[in-house]
């Protein structure tokens, strides 16, 4: 019998060691989130909803932390729903559920199933950060209860929910989502002055799940250099509205897309509103789509030519975020020469004239010269223009040039004078001029395969000596010698005829 009391003794010890061991504990109730969005991205303009979809508590045993999740009856239905099981089930029906998504690799698409479900069914979010106006790249969530959250962050192009527990001051979750954005490119890295120009924005369809409202308008704002036209061989914009299309990159259908878009009063600035186009292709959502349309370089164009599109979204007018400008450089370049006497570089000559041809062979002949329009010394590319011949002038502003063409493309040259200043010797050979682009604001001149350190191309005119004369005191002489040599010829000749008598 005392064998048995010691064998139950022993054995109560081993159960209140065992039950000592364990402690249950309730998560600290004042925990915290810090949501952090991708490299590239920012938080500007959108709104971080939080929905608790399980309360957790957890336990200590020994060095293993056990952790018990009950779900949150606020959304209890729309788990149900969106995990495939009744609504009746059991808790831990629900906890097996979710883990069982890790092991089938669909946790991304239940997360995703589920904010597009509690969205449809406008149910609200357990808070909210409200609309972030700074482009921070976190956001941190302070005095949250203890559970399992998904993470939504509003106005994205595709929903992509992210889901975390939080039982501690130290919670912090990875956003996966983008926010909506555009690229735009240009056709040509640098242009010529009466160029079109065809750009191309690129953007993709948003996802606009649970939106009454939602906002896509493309806005693009040209430089003073260039101007809108309607298509490739630049015609002219008539009115307030300018063409543009609309293309899937791929073999998707975009022909109800809008094929016209809205020029302000300046016709600067275009705006194109795809609103009801992304909410009426969601089936497409998450694709790229592009949008082309074209500018024609005029002659206010200079070499840090640029312009921008930026893409204002949102799902409540009044409220829309605008992304950070999309630029393009499209830089046109000036030719500068300095005309002046030869081993005279400041001596500028006035009254020198040069034509610019694209080709050796056209400079030689003389045929197909680029034409200009100017005076004074200033000209610029001007494809409508009839001349074809610029003048250097005596002097302009002060500059070390006393001629300028404005508007040229990176590319070779050939500059030919054709009429040297009264006095001089003109050139008999083209001068090959290469301009090079090295970045979108810098580029280099060479002349005749040197670089020009100063972007200035030195043209010297030459002015040479009388050639010899046959006027003067020689001249005299000469005839003097010869008139006696003709006296004496004649002298002789009239002695022997007397002879001869």
């Amino acid at each position: 019998m005392k064998s048995i009391k010691r064998i139950i003794a022993l054995l109560l010890t081993a159960v209140m060691t065992m039950t000592m061991s364990v402690t249950a504990f309730a998560a600290d109730p004042s925990c915290s989130l810090t949501v952090n969005v991708k490299d590239g991205q920012d938080l500007k303009g959108q709104t971080i909803n939080l929905y608790k979809l399980f309360d957790v508590t957890t336990s200590q045993s020994g060095k293993t932390t056990n952790y018990a999740y009950t779900v949150n009856d606020t959304y209890k239905a729309t788990l149900a729903t969106t995990l495939g099981i009744a609504q009746t089930s059991k808790n831990e029906d629900f906890v097996t559920k979710v883990n069982d998504l890790e092991k089938t690799g669909t946790v991304q698409k239940f997360a995703n199933d589920f904010t597009a479900k509690a969205l449809t069914e406008k149910l609200s979010a357990t808070t909210d950060s409200g609309k972030i106006t700074e482009p921070n790249t976190s956001y941190k969530f302070n005095n949250l209860a203890a559970g399992y959250y998904l993470v939504y962050v509003t106005g994205g192009k595709e929903i992509q929910s992210s889901l975390v527990t939080v039982i501690n001051a130290k919670g912090e979750v990875n956003l996966k989502t983008e926010a909506p954005s555009i690229t735009k490119r240009a056709d040509k890295e640098t242009v010529s002055i009466g160029q079109v120009v065809k750009y191309t924005v690129t953007g993709s369809v948003p996802d606009t799940t649970g939106y009454e409202q939602y906002v896509y308008t493309i806005h693009d704002e040209l430089s003073k250099g260039l101007d809108f036209v309607n298509d490739a061989s630049g015609t002219t914009v008539e009115g307030t509205s300018v063409n543009v299309k609309v293309a899937f990159t791929n073999a998707t259908d975009a022909s109800t897309a809008p094929t016209i878009a809205t020029l302000d009063s300046t016709k600067k600035k275009m705006s194109l509103d795809l609103s009801e186009w992304v909410r009426a292709n969601q089936t497409n959502k998450g694709k790229d789509f592009t949008v082309t349309y074209y500018a024609k370089v005029n002659s206010n164009a200079v070499v840090t030519e640029k312009n921008k599109a930026e893409l204002e979204y949102g799902n409540k007018p009044g409220e829309t975020t605008t992304t950070q400008p999309s630029e393009v450089k499209t830089p046109t370049y000036p030719l500068d020469v300095n005309k002046h006497i030869k081993d005279q570089t400041t001596s500028r000559l006035a009254g020198a004239k040069f034509s610019l041809y694209n080709s050796k062979s056209e400079a030689t002949s003389g045929v197909n010269a680029i034409k200009v329009s100017g005076s004074n010394g200033n000209y610029v590319v001007d494809p409508t223009s009839t001349n074809e011949v610029f003048e250097s002038a005596a002097s302009i502003d002060g500059k070390e040039y006393n001629l300028r063409v404005n508007g040229l493309a990176q590319g070779t040259y050939y500059l030919v004078e054709t009429e040297a200043p009264a006095g001089y010797n003109k050139l008999t050979d083209p001068i090959e001029v290469k301009i090079t682009k090295t970045s979108d604001e810098t580029w280099t001149i060479s002349k005749d395969g040197t670089n020009e350190e100063d972007k200035i191309i030195d043209v010297a005119n030459s002015t040479g000596s009388l050639l010899p004369s046959t006027g003067g005191m020689g001249t005299i002489a000469f005839t003097v010698v010869a008139a006696l040599l003709v006296l004496g010829v004649a002298v002789s000749f009239i002695r022997d005829r007397k002879r001869e008598n």
